[in-house]
């Protein structure tokens, strides 16, 4: 007889507009037994570890375990059954990443990952790449380039930010120093010079301040920076017109 996989869903939730579409993709998936974990409104770091520590005292009982973000909706009703069937079909196969559609970039964007309860995760000491080496005991990950067609894209990504969530975006994107993705946002904003785009720019263009942290969703620093750059927009996009 088949067994139905159990499949843990680690989601870290702070106010993204596309969070109640997230939570309503993932309850409707089918042919899984969903345990959908939640965490809400707290700073990155302590948020990924409290996830961590969610998945290490679940994974017993868990056949898969997926992070999929707050701001990301899933495209179809099959899709973790589809990333399940990938990794029970190769033994070896113990992380998958997909991308996913992004608003921001107006393209695909690296967003969601699965692991076997073979991946150890340890807690991070980093405030801003809180994903970055955690997970080890890796046997074969499937990349976003190799993952079937159907898997892509395997989600909508910030397709209903907030005006805070994209200023976040941006801010932390450049902290990242992941240029390229802000330069595609630039090309995105350029061509429709929607203020949701925008906002994503301003975040980026700030990032001296920020260099010591603050740039959580819950950091005071955070929450003045967003709050001048809102009531000076029309004044600071004016840099990216040119």
């Amino acid at each position: 007889m088949e067994i139905t996989p159990k499949i843990f869903v680690g989601t870290m939730y702070c106010r993204e507009g596309d969070f109640i579409d997230c939570c309503h993709a993932i309850n409707k998936q089918t042919s899984v037994i969903i345990t959908h974990h939640i965490i809400k409104d707290m700073p990155e770091k302590e948020a990924h570890n409290e996830l961590w520590s969610a998945w290490r005292a679940a994974k017993q009982d868990h056949d898969m375990f997926v992070k999929i973000d707050a701001d990301t909706v899933l495209t179809n009703n099959e899709i973790l059954s589809e990333f399940w069937n990938v990794m029970q079909n190769n033994v070896r196969v113990t992380g998958i990443q997909a991308p996913l559609l992004d608003y921001f970039t107006d393209g695909y964007i690296n967003g969601l990952n699965c692991f076997s309860p073979k991946v150890v995760f340890q807690d991070t000491t980093d405030g801003l790449f809180c994903d970055r080496r955690v997970d080890i005991n890796h046997d074969m990950i499937i990349k976003a380039t190799d993952v079937p067609q159907s898997l892509k894209p395997a989600g909508y990504h910030c397709y209903k930010a907030t005006s805070e969530q994209a200023f976040h975006f941006g801010l932390h994107r450049a902290l990242k120093n992941q240029h390229d993705i802000m330069s595609l946002v630039r090309e995105a904003w350029t061509r429709n010079k929607d203020r949701i785009r925008g906002m994503a720019l301003i975040g980026s263009s700030i990032i001296t301040q920020f260099r010591e942290g603050g740039f959580n969703y819950v950091d005071e620093q955070f929450q003045t920076a967003f709050n001048t750059s809102t009531n000076n927009y029309d004044e600071l996009i004016t840099k990216f017109e040119q």
